[in-house]
């Protein structure tokens, strides 16, 4: 009686002993057909190409107080002179920022910035006349 739980072996994949191997033989090959290159067509699951985004409105006259602020306290002597050109603008930026809501923050930052190079240059034009006035060679 044979055992029901035994376990036959596995096949022999280079074939039995008692046979002749099988002669090699090449594998054939079909020659390949030339097919065009698909691209991938736009729409669902590709990615789009990226569209421009719109320029966002600017407020140019609190730009260029904020700019002539700056520079004038860079150029402190000179400062008397750009700082009421950029305090002038720095106002018109915010009216203008009031009508549009557009560069408020930067019309009042060039405000400040003409205001301190105002102050500057007189302290500057000051302090040169004070110190000429008392020289002695």
């Amino acid at each position: 009686m044979s055992n029901p739980y035994q376990q036959q072996p596995p096949p022999d994949p280079y074939g039995s002993y008692g046979q002749p191997p099988q002669p090699y033989s090449a594998p054939q090959y079909q020659q390949p057909q030339h097919q065009p290159p698909s691209y991938p067509q736009p729409g669902y699951g590709y990615p789009q190409p990226p569209m421009a985004a719109p320029a966002a409105p600017q407020n140019s006259l609190a730009i260029a107080s904020l700019a002539l602020g700056f520079l004038s306290i860079l150029i402190c002597f000179y400062g008397a002179l750009l700082g009421p050109v950029g305090l002038g603008l720095g106002i018109a930026g915010l009216s203008k920022a009031g009508q549009t809501g557009i560069g408020r923050s930067q019309a009042i930052g060039g405000v400040v910035l003409s205001v301190l190079g105002i102050l500057i240059g007189i302290a500057g034009v000051v302090f040169y006349s004070t110190v000429t006035e008392n020289y002695v060679p």
